[in-house]
């Protein structure tokens, strides 16, 4: 991910790791800002207890001083697809939209194909069973 180490420098994070504008980098070539994923806080469950802004390796969270509370500062610097953040919320506060909308990007952009591309040179030349080779994927 070349393009990564050359976006913009924002800071560091909570742990003090550098942390770069992500959303000036496309997903598979799409336009990282075409793509709706990114965390919501739901308030009336949120504890602010901090674990999303500490762990997010990416800055997406920030905490607001003024209102006490972790506020998604960078949505589109969030990792097309990870959850973790929701993952780890002890009360259920943090959402993202249903994985079916990053189910239909992988589709039709292709992904599942650029991605075998990059591996394809790392696999053994039989790493495939006898069916798979004859089974045909849908178009």
């Amino acid at each position: 991910m070349a393009e990564a180490k050359n976006a913009p420098l924002i800071g560091k994070d909570a742990l003090g790791r550098e942390v770069r504008d992500l959303s000036k980098v496309p997903w598979w070539g799409v336009d990282r800002k075409e793509i709706e994923w990114y965390p919501t806080i739901d308030y009336d469950k949120c504890v602010t207890c901090g674990i999303c802004f500490v762990t997010c390796g990416r800055r997406v969270f920030d905490f607001d001083k003024k209102e006490g509370k972790v506020i998604v500062a960078r949505p589109y610097n969030c990792m097309v697809a990870c959850q973790t953040c929701m993952n780890l919320c002890p009360t259920g506060a943090i959402s993202f939209p249903d994985a079916s909308y990053i189910k239909k990007l992988v589709a039709q952009n292709k992904i599942v194909k650029k991605a075998f591309e990059i591996i394809k040179p790392l696999l053994a030349e039989d790493h495939l069973s006898p069916k798979e080779t004859e089974t045909k994927p849908e178009p």
